[in-house]
């Protein structure tokens, strides 16, 4: 079974209160010019460290972009999850997640969701540990889906397929929303979550 590690770049307290920037900087900066075109010494340079400093907190490239998807999926736990496992209608309970991602993407940056289709150059290992934290949240989607099925407000659909969907249409603001001028962040959210509701809940 995988263990699944903290984000590590700074050990210190004031270090990993730059965390965040710094994950936000090189992930950029990977999406700008592609994993591949990105070497360490790159990494370094953007986020104001020597390579040598960058190699004694991160062991190469690879592991770099593991710890930042870490990250990325601990801001979700924290932020999407967390605050909406509790919430007892399902109907609410996927509004909510749905809500807060969005937000959450805006809040953090849009660059750690462009970076996820990278995590193919991970290790099978470290994919592994990715895709069971994406999953969990997919989890969580279907089962909300399940409830609302049976209270029979579910429209008749696969709930892997659709909660796979949903997923795809919040990250997917990323790849479309800098050419967006003018769309208010709060009101997208909405629209993203009436959308979604609207794909997988019966005609009232």
């Amino acid at each position: 079974m995988n263990t699944i590690s903290e984000p590590k770049l700074m050990p210190t307290p004031e270090g990993r209160a730059r965390n965040e920037a710094v994950f936000r900087t090189a992930a950029g900066l990977m999406v700008q010019r592609g994993y591949a075109g990105t070497s360490m010494g790159d990494l370094a340079e953007a986020v104001g460290m020597t390579k040598a400093g960058l190699y004694h907190h991160i062991k190469n490239k690879q592991d770099m972009l593991f710890q930042i998807l870490q990250f990325a999926m601990n801001v979700m736990d924290h932020e999407v999850i967390a605050p909406t496992r509790g919430i007892a209608d399902p109907e609410e309970r996927m509004r909510s997640m749905i809500r807060l991602h969005v937000r959450s993407l805006f809040k953090h940056g849009l660059e750690f969701a462009l970076l996820f289709p990278e995590r193919r150059h991970l290790d099978p290992a470290q994919q592994e540990v990715v895709w069971q934290r994406v999953d969990g949240y997919l989890g969580l989607l279907r089962t909300a889906m399940r409830e609302l099925a049976e209270q029979g407000k579910l429209r008749e659909l696969d709930i892997n397929v659709a909660a796979s969907h949903i997923l795809q249409t919040i990250a997917g603001i990323a790849r479309w929303h800098p050419q967006g001028r003018g769309v208010a962040e709060a009101w997208l959210a909405e629209q993203t979550v009436n959308f979604n509701l609207s794909a997988i809940l019966k005609d009232s």
